[in-house]
C-alpha cells in the first residue's frame, strides 16, 4: 500500500473512530511506526487532523456523528470480527429467536447462523441477504426484516418505523455492534442507530455485545447502555485491553476473548 492509499484509509478510519494511534495504524496498515508518523505529519501539516498523545484525531468532534461506508468498515480487523461472530453464534440453539443489529461485526453472524433452525429479526438488509445466501433449504433460518429509513452507505434501517416493528417482537438473544466500550458504558456515534439498539435491548432476554479490540477504551457520542446491561461481551484477545476487561468483568459482565 502506498502513501496515497494509506492517507485515504486513515481519513476514512477517522470518520468512523475520530482518533487513531500510531500503534493502531501500524496494525491496521501493516506499516512501520516511522512510516505511519510520516503519514500523520503530512495530515497535521495540511490541518486535516490534530496531534494527540500517541496519534492523531479529527479537528472537529462533530465528525464523530458521521459513518464511513460499510464496505470499508468491513475490511477493518475482518479476521478478528469473523472469529468473534463465530463464538457469538455458538450460543444460539435451534428454536431460538434472535435480533441482530446491523454492524460490521454482526454482519459476519449471517454465515454462522443461516443454517440453524431459528428465527432472526434484523434491521440490516446486508445481514438479511447474507443469511439468505447461506440457507440450503427452507427449513433453516427464517429471516424477518424491519422497516424504516435506510441510513446512507450502511444497509441499516433506522427511525420510528424500525423501532415500532422491533417492539412487536420478543427474542431470546440480542446481538449488537458497538463503536466504543469503556468501563461504564457502551456507545455508538449515530443517534438513530443507538435508538434502534436500545429498542432491541428492551425486547431480548440476553444482550450480547460484539466488539473487536480497537473499540475498547473509546467513547462515542451516544450512549447505548450501561456496561452492566450487557450479559456477554465477546472480543478478540489483545494485551492492551487486559485491565479494562478485568474491570468490566468485575461488574458482572461475562467477557469472552477469542484468539
Amino acid at each position: 500500500m502506498n502513501q496515497k492509499q494509506r492517507i485515504k484509509q486513515i481519513n476514512e478510519y477517522l470518520l468512523h473512530h475520530n482518533e487513531l494511534t500510531v500503534g493502531e495504524a501500524c496494525d491496521l496498515f501493516k506499516a512501520s511506526p516511522a512510516t505511519i508518523r510520516r503519514d500523520f505529519n503530512l495530515l497535521i501539516v495540511k490541518s486535516e487532523v490534530k496531534k494527540t498523545w500517541g496519534g492523531i484525531a479529527l479537528t472537529s468532534a462533530a465528525n464523530q456523528s458521521s459513518m464511513s461506508p460499510v464496505s470499508y468498515r468491513q475490511t477493518l480487523f475482518a479476521e478478528e470480527k469473523s472469529k468473534i461472530a463465530e463464538e457469538a453464534a455458538s450460543y444460539v440453539k435451534d428454536g431460538d429467536i434472535v435480533i441482530i443489529d446491523g454492524g460490521t461485526t454482526t454482519f459476519f453472524l449471517g454465515k454462522f447462523l443461516s443454517q440453524k433452525k431459528i428465527r432472526v429479526i434484523t434491521n440490516s438488509i446486508l445481514i438479511a441477504s447474507q443469511m439468505d445466501k447461506g440457507r440450503y433449504k427452507n427449513s433453516e433460518a427464517e429471516v424477518f426484516v424491519t422497516g424504516g429509513m435506510m441510513y446512507p452507505s450502511s444497509g441499516l434501517l433506522v427511525g420510528p418505523q424500525s423501532i415500532a416493528n422491533i417492539k412487536q417482537y420478543n427474542a431470546n438473544w440480542a446481538f449488537l455492534s458497538v463503536e466504543g466500550i469503556s468501563g461504564d458504558q457502551a456507545t455508538n456515534s449515530n443517534q438513530l442507530v443507538v435508538e434502534t439498539e436500545q429498542a432491541i435491548i428492551e425486547q431480548c432476554e440476553k444482550v450480547v455485545m460484539l466488539a473487536d479490540h480497537s473499540k475498547f477504551g473509546k467513547v462515542s457520542m451516544s450512549r447505548i447502555c450501561a456496561i452492566e446491561e450487557i450479559d456477554i461481551l465477546i472480543t478478540n484477545h489483545h494485551p492492551d485491553n487486559a485491565q479494562l476487561i478485568a474491570e468490566i468483568g468485575e461488574k458482572g459482565v461475562d467477557v469472552v476473548e477469542v484468539r
